[in-house]
């Protein structure tokens, strides 16, 4: 009996500027066994104009390719699909000026009768939960691609077994849940249940946007499979009829750039295209025909009353029709020059902008969004559309450069802690010292030099969800999840304690001298405890806000004597001796935050860093002694990283040394 997957899509989180869509194509309904399914789980970041348009034509070629021919193996069709969607993604890239199109994270999938082929690209993941047990099945496909031009560079396949849950994801899930509780979360009846119960626990943690698609595998009878094949309806055998081929289309159809693309990688297809020559052929066809009939029947037996008025009323509709026509052109000629006038405007507002950005950030601001709006208006008009997008782009490109962007292509990687742990996700530095250590949510490495040493089990039963170095006991501090305060020194891990019994939980902890500070914004407040040195354990803990300061919204911290919060959406709020400040940021930049989650500076330095972690940017703010304000200056874009977790910085060789995931990167301040 063959295997079929009941499915469901959930999007979960805090909304973003990302676009995110699931696809499904079922092809089970008109072939059985022979048909199968595709899935496509699909996030672009930072290409808000091609997004969709990039996210359908993976869609209808993977459709179109992997089910044209049924006679041939599976896995040649899925390759053969991923081999046109790389060429039509090259060439995508050659058409943009900097061949830029976006972070791509995306799951294609197809499932015939009982295997499952799947590859993926970026921050995506695919996991497999049999009996209770998760595996990332799409571990290490990706590895290739950087080496060549392909997005899609490897292929899983395997067999799937009655009960099986595949859960497709377009951010890494594991970073936001662990195994157990993913496990924990599927149910072998229900594919919602199990979506809502993964949301419940992740929408705490989650900071940005996640697309999930749930499929659980069940065999279907023979007698369901009958029923399915009979349950045809007349439109879709009308969609299948007209066609000419074996699918139908599931998302609209592109009809820009690349629609052009799709037509030339499938020409050497089977089924026959409707052209515009055959379009016009045709109805220069009919309107003969008719004609032809009209005469016949008009002038057959000479003229009489009734076949004069008869023509008489038709010449007074050709004329209507005529003056309809005219106008209708009339009308679309003044709607071209319109659009044209506007995009006119918009080159115009680029130059102004450009100009002004040099003395008034402001006012350029300003007349980009105008000029932004102006030419997004004209592109979704359907009008002037690659002139409307080279506008569009050229607006991205003043802002970058009135905002001091520097795109980081090939940042110096220092250490690769995926050598050590494949499925790595890392979540901080904390250092010692001269000694830098990099922890997850229960394991601690050592980086000396650029080596990388084994890694240390900071708990069986806790989950870290911060660390700090604490100079006072040149130890290690870990808080987990539980609230607990764990302690690594001289290579021995250890529990904290404090006369409260119990420290408070939090989402960051982090020490200044005798002190450590924990961040718990749901109870809005920074909880302050001191050490006692001659008992080794903390006093109470003591409120450290103490104006009422609302920062239930807060997402981490950082002290240099001042106490600085980052909330959710990107503001900073300033502290000093637990009241709050006044205190501006100038110049801020034109890019709003996406997912900003570390805040970091120390006294030795004359700049606060911000990490926007989802578009992997790091953002510059320079120290204004007199006024206590800062000043936005720069900002730094790793293209390709995937998400950033943590920084430092040395101020003594002015290093910027930056966490990825899996990775410690290296760049020059």
């Amino acid at each position: 009996m063959p295997i079929r997957g009941d499915y469901e899509f959930l999007f979960t989180g805090s909304d973003d500027n990302s676009f995110l869509e699931n696809y499904a194509y079922d092809f089970y309904r008109e072939h059985g066994e022979e048909g199968g399914q595709v899935f496509v789980n699909l996030e672009i970041q930072n290409n808000p104009l091609d997004a969709e348009e990039i996210g359908n034509v993976i869609f209808e070629m993977m459709q179109k390719i992997f089910f044209e021919d049924l006679s041939i193996d599976p896995y040649e069709r899925f390759e053969s699909a991923l081999k046109e969607i790389n060429g039509v993604l090259v060439e995508f890239r050659s058409q943009k000026m900097s061949g830029y199109i976006g972070n791509l994270n995306v799951v294609i999938a197809a499932v015939v009768d009982n295997q499952l082929f799947l590859t993926q690209c970026g921050d995506a993941e695919a996991y497999l939960i049999r009996k209770r047990y998760v595996s990332i099945v799409s571990e290490g496909l990706s590895e290739d691609a950087s080496s060549s031009d392909d997005v899609f560079a490897s292929i899983a396949s395997g067999e799937i077994e009655q009960g099986d849950f595949v859960l497709f994801s377009s951010s890494r899930l594991i970073r936001y849940i662990s195994k157990t509780d993913l496990a924990q979360c599927i149910h072998k009846t229900s594919v919602v249940e199990s979506l809502n119960e993964i949301q419940d626990i992740i929408s705490t943690e989650i900071l940005g946007r996640v697309g999930l698609t749930g499929i659980l595998f069940k065999k279907v009878a023979s007698e369901e499979v009958a029923e399915i094949e009979n349950e045809i309806d007349e439109a879709t055998m009308a969609v299948l009829e007209s066609g000419g081929g074996r699918y139908s289309a599931y998302t609209k159809k592109v009809k820009t750039k690349f629609s052009n693309l799709l037509k030339s990688a499938g020409s050497s297809k089977k089924g026959r295209r409707v052209s515009a020559s055959d379009f016009k052929d045709g109805f220069s066809s009919s309107v003969s025909g008719f004609f032809s009939f009209f005469k016949k029947g008009l002038f057959s037996g000479g003229f009489g009353k009734d076949k004069i008025l008869s023509l008489l009323v038709i010449v007074i509709v050709v004329l209507l029709v005529g003056i309809l026509f005219a106008n209708f052109n009339h009308s679309k000629r003044q709607e071209l020059a319109d659009l044209d006038a506007v995009l006119v405007e918009v080159r115009d507002r680029i130059s102004e902008a450009e100009t002004r950005g040099v003395y008034d950030k402001d006012s350029a601001r300003m007349i980009l969004d105008r000029a932004y709006s102006d030419a997004r208006t004209v592109l979704e008009s359907g009008h002037y559309r690659d002139k409307a997008g080279l506008y569009l782009l050229q607006i991205e490109e003043t802002r970058d450069r009135l905002d001091n962007v520097q795109r980081i292509t090939e940042p110096k990687v220092i250490a690769d802690l995926s050598s050590k742990r494949t499925d790595i996700s890392a979540l901080g530095f904390a250092l010692i010292r001269d000694r830098v250590f990099v922890y997850d949510s229960n394991g601690l490495y050592e980086i000396v030099l650029d080596q990388v040493q084994d890694p240390l089990t900071i708990s069986d039963d806790e989950i870290v969800v911060s660390a700090t170095g604490f100079g006072e006991r040149n130890s290690i501090l870990f808080l987990t999840q539980r609230g607990n305060l764990l302690e690594y020194r001289e290579g021995v891990m250890s529990l904290m304690s404090t006369e409260d019994g119990n420290f408070r939980r939090g989402v960051s902890l982090l020490s200044w001298g005798s002190r450590i500070y924990i961040l718990d914004p749901v109870e809005g407040q920074i909880w302050r405890y001191s050490y006692r040195g001659l008992r080794e354990i903390f006093g109470p803990a003591e409120p450290y806000i103490n104006d009422g300061t609302d920062i239930s919204m807060a997402v981490d911290l950082a002290i240099d004597a001042s106490v600085y919060v980052l909330e959710q959406a990107g503001n900073l709020i300033k502290f000093y001796a637990g009241g709050k400040q006044d205190f501006y940021v100038n110049n801020p930049p034109f890019a709003m935050f996406k997912s900003p989650d570390v805040v970091y500076t120390t006294d030795r330095l004359d700049q606060v860093f911000v990490i926007d972690s989802t578009d992997a940017r790091v953002l510059v703010y320079d120290k204004e002694s007199q006024t206590g304000n800062i000043r936005y200056s720069a900002q730094y874009v790793f293209d390709g990283v995937g998400s950033l977790r943590d920084i430092y910085v040395d101020p003594d060789s002015q290093k910027i040394y930056v966490l990825s995931e899996s990775k410690v990167l290296e760049l020059e301040l």
